[in-house]
């Protein structure tokens, strides 16, 4: 059953407007299992017969208005069933007409039942077939089914492995977050208190204030021991002057050397010591003398104490005498010894270390100065070292917090490549769902005659093939598309297809045929030529003009033919080289063929670009 049969019954009955329908229109009435039963009967019981005419309604109503009454159900049955019938009498040659007419019915019968026979075996051969063709696809039926189940099993661990790495991944992501959100959500005091995760989460503040007070001391230090109080330290009549060591400077004391009145000065000094050297000298001696004598008269008086006071002396009076002469006798030699020292050898002696005074006097000088550097050195040494340890902790802080920046950027840049990822992800499924939404790909309970509106893609399938609706000439439009008609519209796609197979054999055929015959006809001709070529008559030309005037054509066309494939070859392998040697080119060349063969790949290739670009900015 088809909306066909449909249409023609309408259209035995005389339904209004039957001829404006068609066929297609009624397909979608058979698609229902419950009302196929009812159109069939429909189709196949009613006719002209069970539908009143305008005279026999109207005979009706009037019956109706007359007040008669009206016979329904069993009384009908029984009025009917004793209404006498008539007997109708036909001529001889009326006989015989119903017999033809019978007759030509019964081969018509006769006919149609063979014909019925022998789509009936057709039928059943293709049954068979079809049976067989099932009995087949059974097995492949049975593994695809078994594939669908892997693959179902497959994309079911696949779904569960997906789901455990997004929990993780939420997991660690929501770990991270708590990280950099834990600072931003308590004070500093508290972090420092609580313990931060990151170094810039600590606060500073106390750290760069004990820094400045350090910073401060140590100035104040720096001050006092080489400026305020380096005075003190060397006497403040004392000019020297005192800066901090640097060998680089052209201009250091210690490079250059002091200036000319300095040196004057030092030299007049010098030469003051020298001459007060020999008088100061003598009068060091005189005062060594006299302390000498002193302390001997000391020692001698106390012993000669101790004498008295040990044992009387003696009072014989020459004995006395004598020891006073033996002693004025030691005293006088000794007094001419110390004359003789005064005089002659203690100047002497005083004139020659007078010339040795001036070294000494330079050494103590250049000693005194090389103590007061040492010093002023230590003390350098010590605010350096202490500047170097100010200043390691300060690029240590530094290198801490760049190295945890760096970390952090990194962490932000992985973040936002997975979360491009999980973005091209998101809109893959939907695409994919967007995709399995389509009423193609969609297996319907009950066989549809109708194409689904929804169903975009048999449509357009449809319009390529049948044709849009805007199409017809005739101006009817159909109001569902159906399978139907998209068959019908490719089995005329595929007559047309083999027509064309067929014209396009045939005439390859027939161009073959013809080159055949040019062949053979230029091979008679050249025979024909060279059997008029009287033998030993010297070299025979072809004739006539016209071949020579080709063949000459032909051969410069073959040399400008191969001269344009030489450049060509030329150009291509300088091409080939410029594209070995410069790989942006190469890109460049795929982005060109990707821009007009493969849209979606260019852009894939352009966002991942734009995200290395991104990434490299960022780290």
């Amino acid at each position: 059953m088809s909306g066909r049969q449909f249409l023609e019954t309408l259209k035995q009955i005389g339904y209004p407007k039957s001829h404006d329908y068609q066929p297609d229109d009624f397909d979608w009435l058979f698609e229902s299992e419950a009302a196929t039963p009812f159109l069939r009967w429909f189709c196949e019981n009613v006719g002209p017969d069970n539908v009143l005419t305008e005279e026999e309604l109207q005979k009706f109503e009037e019956l109706q208005l007359s007040g008669a009454p009206i016979l329904e159900g069993r009384q009908l049955e029984e009025a009917l069933q004793s209404m006498p019938r008539e007997e109708k009498t036909m001529s001889a040659e009326q006989l015989r007409e119903e017999v033809s007419r019978l007759e030509e019915e019964l081969n018509t019968c006769e006919t149609r039942k063979k014909i019925l026979l022998h789509h009936r075996n057709k039928l059943s051969l293709h049954q068979t077939a079809t049976n067989h063709r099932l009995f087949k696809l059974d097995a492949v039926q049975e593994a695809a089914k078994q594939e669908q189940r892997k693959q179902v099993d497959k994309c079911r661990q696949d779904d569960s492995k997906m789901n455990t790495d997004l929990e993780e991944l939420t997991q660690t992501v929501s770990k991270l977050t708590s990280l950099y959100t834990s600072a931003a959500d308590s004070c500093s005091t508290t972090a420092s208190q609580q313990g931060a995760a990151f170094l810039s989460q600590l606060p500073l503040e106390d750290h760069f204030a004990k820094e400045d007070a350090f910073m401060q001391q140590l100035t104040d230090y720096t001050k006092r021991q080489f400026f305020d109080g380096i005075a003190d330290l060397a006497g403040h009549a004392e000019g020297s002057r005192y800066q901090f060591l640097d060998v680089r400077d052209p201009s250091s004391l210690l490079v250059t050397g002091e200036t000319d009145q300095v040196i004057r000065k030092n030299c007049h000094e010098l030469a003051r010591l020298q001459n007060i050297f020999p008088l100061s000298q003598r009068q060091y001696i005189q005062a060594k003398v006299q302390e000498s004598r002193t302390r001997a008269a000391r020692q001698t008086m106390e012993r000669k104490l101790q004498q008295l006071h040990s044992r009387p002396y003696p009072e014989d009076t020459a004995k006395l005498s004598k020891q006073l002469q033996e002693t004025q006798a030691v005293l006088s030699a000794v007094q001419r010894e110390s004359a003789v020292l005064s005089e002659a050898e203690v100047p002497r002696l005083i004139q020659a270390n007078a010339e040795l005074q001036a070294t000494r006097i330079l050494q103590g000088d250049y000693d005194l100065k090389i103590a007061r550097q040492d010093y002023f050195i230590s003390k350098q040494e010590e605010v350096i070292s202490q500047l170097l340890k100010q200043r390691a902790r300060n690029e240590f802080l530094l290198t801490a917090l760049e190295v945890e920046g760096r970390a952090h950027r990194e962490t932000r840049r992985l973040l936002m490549a997975l979360r491009k990822d999980l973005e091209k992800a998101v809109t893959m499924t939907q695409d994919r769902l967007a995709i399995l939404q389509d009423p193609a790909y969609k297996t319907s309970r009950s066989a549809r005659a109708t194409i689904d509106s929804r169903d975009n893609f048999t449509l357009r399938l449809h319009n390529m093939i049948v044709g849009s609706p805007g199409d017809d000439h005739d101006g009817k439009q159909p109001l569902f598309r159906t399978y139907a008609s998209l068959e019908d519209g490719a089995r005329s796609l595929n007559h047309d297809l083999q027509t064309l197979q067929t014209g396009l054999q045939d005439s390859s055929t027939g161009k073959e045929d013809k080159l055949a015959q040019l062949e053979t006809s230029v091979q008679d001709l050249g025979t024909t030529v060279y059997d008029r070529a009287a033998p030993g008559s010297g070299p025979t030309t072809l004739g006539p003009k016209a071949i020579l005037d080709s063949m000459l054509k032909l051969d410069l066309t073959l040399k400008d033919l191969e001269a344009s494939l030489m450049e060509t070859l030329k150009d291509m392998n300088k091409k080939k080289r410029e594209l070995q040697n410069d790989p942006n080119l190469v890109k460049e060349r795929h982005l060109f063929v990707d821009f007009f063969t493969a849209p979606d790949r260019l852009k894939d290739t352009i966002d991942d670009l734009n995200a290395r670009v991104q990434a490299a900015q960022i780290s």
